[in-house]
């Protein structure tokens, strides 16, 4: 008789093998994906900041808003091949007539980005769902340009829920109306700009997508600056690079700017169907805006202005009221360093890294339209102008950050976070006035 030990396993039932194979499997996708996070931890990371910071602006967000959703509408109308609406709506009172129709006033990117939303869900979008997804992604971005800098985890995680929700970009995202969908779309493609530039590749890809900042709102295309000399290593002072360098940055420079020409031209020629002119004519065009007292005296853009900016930027403060809970936002606005403290931190940085001083010179430029325009962005919570600077703001204070983090630092920055919080509990329940 054969020992027993020598006799042959039966062989498996069907299904136990199955089951086997099916666990083998799932062990190993389980084994794969694991692996893939492991490899790749900004992938994880920035799924989960921009679906926590998606859903905190939706969940933030009023439900009962009247929607000033000049985009959707003018997304509805491109789905039908057109760029104008076919009726004014009473809401819409920045509408501008011309031969029957009527033509929205803002650059049009947020609407053609609203295109697929619309084609959707029709109509009756709501354009603050967008918002906040844009929102999302632009705090995503954030994350993962802050992951180019010599940051410690820590630091590099304070500040991208500084950069989401220690700024006025918590508030515009979660309104979502036109103007502030504008603003949230700018920083979106300001931050993507600003990841490739990092990655120091593809610097057609970084014009384009500055140039697609731009035409949603158009003081950004003036940092351009900073990109470009990043690109051709300009460095500061600036100097030419080195010989054996000057050909590619030279082609890589000249790339930058016809990535940028592309929507510039584009916006140029929107310009030619409405107005017939490339001139940007949309502002004094709006029926009755130059009789508003903001403008009347010294028309859109004066240097007039600039005072009530430096004092808005720089002095304005909450309401005291004398009851509960005492500090009052106002339409007006309030100081960015009141909204946002850690943007002191600004002061600390050092010049002679070329990425602070070519972002202090985008920066300025950019200011140059807003500051020395008539309003100052009321009705608003914080500066809201300032978004269109933010990202290289935040630039600059991620290489003050890569000397550390002082423990004020961090106060600051929970400071930050607690303002804007307020700033959105306060408006909600309706404590808020001039």
């Amino acid at each position: 008789m054969a020992n027993p030990e020598e006799r042959p396993a039966p062989p498996a039932h069907p299904a136990s093998g199955s089951a086997r194979v099916t666990a083998w499997f799932a062990e190993t996708r389980l084994a794969e994906l694991i692996d893939y996070i492991r490899d790749r931890p900004d992938t994880l990371g920035t799924l989960i900041v921009v679906v926590l910071t998606t859903a905190l602006y939706l969940y933030t967000s009023s439900r009962d808003r009247q929607e000033l959703d000049y985009f959707v509408r003018l997304a509805d109308a491109m789905l039908h091949g057109r760029i104008y609406l076919t009726e004014a709506p009473s809401w819409l009172n920045e509408l501008i007539p011309k031969n029957g129709v009527w033509y929205v006033a803002y650059p049009p990117w947020p609407a053609i980005l609203l295109i697929p939303f619309v084609a959707v869900f029709g109509v009756g979008f709501d354009q603050h769902i967008a918002s906040c997804i844009f929102g999302g992604l632009a705090v995503g971005l954030a994350w993962l340009v802050f992951g180019r800098f010599a940051l410690s985890g820590r630091v590099r995680l304070c500040l991208t829920v500084v950069f989401g929700f220690g700024t006025v970009l918590w508030y515009v995202a979660e309104v979502g109306s036109v103007w502030y969908i504008s603003h949230v779309v700018a920083v979106l493609f300001s931050m993507a700009a600003i990841l490739v530039l990092l990655e120091r590749r593809w610097p057609f890809l970084v014009g384009l997508l500055l140039g697609l900042a731009a035409i949603s709102r158009l003081p950004v295309g003036l940092t351009a600056p900073f990109f470009f000399a990043i690109i051709v290593g300009l460095g500061w002072p600036p100097r030419l690079p080195a010989r054996g360098q000057r050909t590619r940055a030279f082609r890589d420079g000249l790339a930058f700017l016809i990535g940028i020409a592309i929507p510039t031209a584009g916006y140029l020629l929107y310009n030619e169907a409405r107005w017939g002119t490339l001139l940007d004519q949309s502002y004094v065009l709006i029926p009755g805006v130059l009789d508003d007292p903001i403008y009347a005296k010294h028309g859109i853009l004066s240097l007039d202005y600039i005072p009530r900016h430096l004092y808005a930027i720089f002095l304005r403060s909450f309401n005291y009221v004398d009851d509960p809970p005492f500090f009052q936002p106002s339409w007006y606005g309030l100081s960015p360093f009141l909204t946002t403290p850690l943007l002191l931190w600004l002061f600390r940085a050092r010049w002679r890294d070329p990425r602070v001083a070519w972002a202090v010179i985008g920066t300025g430029l950019a200011l140059i339209p807003i500051v020395t325009h008539g309003n100052v962005g009321l009705t608003q919570f914080g500066y809201r102008f300032i978004l269109d600077v933010q990202p290289l703001l935040f630039v600059v204070l991620a290489t003050v950050f890569e000397r550390g983090m002082s423990r004020w630092a961090w106060a600051a920055s929970i400071v930050s976070v607690v303002v804007c919080a307020y700033g959105l509990w306060a408006i909600g329940i309706g404590f808020v006035d001039f």
